[in-house]
């Protein structure tokens, strides 16, 4: 399992994060504030330059930006939101940073301004719409997207095992396992040298539980019980349990973290090097893959489910107005900009993210952008899950979950011994009175 979407969301949400600033608020007319927690300096240097020119379209407009560091970014927020020193406006990650500040009541309710301005919701990709609009009210304008159900796949590799290149027409357990038997190379003694599969962090089952019909709670928007132990999770957790520990076709989760390449480390470093063919993930990998000599790859979608249901893990971003802001309507002003077509096609030509509005994501600024087989983000956005959304998701991930769980990618103990236990005390523990 993965830690959480911010492996997936933490660049995407970056590369729609407006720089900000923190330090104590002072009342200035003319000056919004915004809060981000990039520090990729290309993307910096694109919203600076973004932000001149929305000034310089505003006369009298001034925006104040800085950034601070994520693994402080929600701290932060809260305690210059509790001392009226917040920021005008900040971008969130659209898991655990939207709902949890959505919770302690830090975002202004946009919907009288989309109805006012009669803003067509529709340009954006519903599911992500929906994630920011909880109770039917929009709380943040959508910049991105990040599905984690693409597929990178070495070419050359395919070509050499015979194995014709995906066209994304595949499902688990067949051919998905055979063709992953195929890509698995071992050397005269039996040692693998390369493996069929890996994921980018560590190893997720996410993917294959969401194309299972499975899910982590009994609801994403209403969630009242931990659903870990269903039939359908259950068995994409023994799936993907045996690639590593029985067919060998991925590698364990020590394997992983004993990958030290040239390349990198983990899983991209195993796929970049040619230790795997295949790697899962989003589509913020590509920049990096550019760079390395001699690897010729491609993408497609992970594959559907035993029944041809297809799903998977997202992230995502978005800029929210916080409700203290002392200039709503110049606020707004600057997040229509900052949301709007022109800056989200810069975002898109480096590659590094899907943008949220569909037909910013269907023109060349997105489409053109290496490597050729992007164009199957368009409708994977229409098959996302999001994180549960409910109060102390995360915490419960972290505390509760993942332990558990890494028993299982260690090859400590197998799912049917460490699942059922875990949802019957999590749900005694935390649920104990919902259905």
């Amino acid at each position: 399992m993965k830690p959480t979407i911010l492996k997936t969301a933490l660049i995407l949400a970056a590369a729609a994060a407006f720089i900000a600033g923190c330090v104590p608020r002072k009342s200035a007319e003319g000056v919004v504030r915004v809060a981000a927690f990039s520090t990729d300096p290309n993307i910096i240097k694109i919203f600076n330059d973004a932000y001149r020119e929305i000034e310089k379209r505003h006369p009298g407009l001034k925006i104040q930006a800085d950034t601070i560091p994520y693994n402080s970014y929600q701290d932060k927020l809260l305690t210059l939101f509790a001392a009226n020193s917040a920021p005008d406006l900040v971008s969130v990650e659209v898991n655990a940073i939207f709902g949890d500040l959505y919770r302690k009541g830090m975002f202004e309710d946009l919907t009288p301004y989309v109805e006012k301005e009669k803003m067509d919701l529709k340009q954006y990709y519903p599911t992500v719409l929906k994630r920011f609009s909880p109770g039917g009210r929009l709380f943040a304008l959508p910049t991105d997207t990040a599905p984690g159900g693409l597929i990178y796949y070495n070419k050359k590799v395919f070509q050499e095992a015979g194995v014709p290149l995906p066209d994304g027409k595949w499902s688990w357990p067949e051919p998905f396992m055979s063709i992953c038997k195929k890509l698995t190379k071992r050397d005269a003694n039996g040692k693998i040298t390369r493996w069929a599969f890996t994921d980018a962090y560590g190893i997720n089952v996410e993917n294959f539980m969401y194309s299972n019909g499975g899910s982590y709670m009994n609801s994403e928007d209403n969630p009242t019980k931990l659903a870990l132990s269903t039939p359908e999770v259950m068995e994409a957790y023994n799936f993907r349990w045996d690639m590593s520990y029985v067919s060998h076709v991925a590698p364990t989760r020590s394997e992983l973290e004993g990958v030290t390449s040239g390349a990198g480390v983990g899983g991209e470093g195993m796929f970049m090097s040619g230790m795997a063919a295949m790697m899962c993930s989003g589509i913020w990998h590509v920049p990096r893959f550019q760079l390395v000599e001699g690897l010729d790859y491609d993408v497609t979608v992970f594959p559907a489910g035993p029944t041809g249901q297809q799903g998977w893990g997202t992230g995502g971003s978005g800029i929210a107005m916080v409700s203290k802001c002392r200039n709503k309507e110049l606020a707004w002003v600057v997040m229509k900009e900052m949301a709007g077509p022109e800056l989200s096609a810069r975002l898109a030509a480096t590659g590094l993210m899907q943008p949220a509005l569909i037909a910013v994501a269907n023109s060349d600024a997105f489409l053109k952008a290496p490597p050729p087989g992007r164009k199957v983000l368009l409708t994977m956005p229409d098959h996302a899950h999001y994180m549960p959304f409910m109060e102390g998701w995360d915490e419960l991930l972290k505390s509760q979950i993942q332990p558990a769980t890494d028993r299982i990618w260690y090859g400590k103990q197998k799912p049917d011994d460490v699942l059922p236990e875990l949802v019957n005390r999590i749900n005694a523990k935390y649920f104990p009175d919902k259905k």
